[in-house]
């Protein structure tokens, strides 16, 4: 198995940060938008407003979760080389 190379690394995993922060920016952004209406009584905008917001939350705890377990994964990978590296010394 080939070793991604760090720019790599650190490119995908700002790439799919890039992503959550874009979605959560724009659910901060609709729920601004739904205060103002409600305290206008504008209960259809506020309806509008938040509608899809779950999705688009659900969107952003996907994409960290995979962020954690790649890491997760990596560290595993890192402790599991680093005790073979010690045993081929210890020979």
């Amino acid at each position: 198995m080939k070793k991604a190379r760090a720019t790599e690394k650190d490119t995908s995993t700002e790439i799919i940060m890039d992503v959550a922060k874009k979605t959560l920016l724009d659910i901060q952004q609709r729920c601004s938008e739904s205060l103002k209406a409600l305290e206008q009584r504008d209960f259809l905008v506020v309806i509008g407003a938040l509608a899809g917001l779950e999705e688009q939350i659900q969107f952003v705890i996907v994409r960290l979760m995979v962020l954690r377990e790649i890491k997760e994964y990596k560290t595993k990978a890192t402790n599991k080389q680093k005790i073979r590296q010690r045993r081929k010394y210890d020979r």
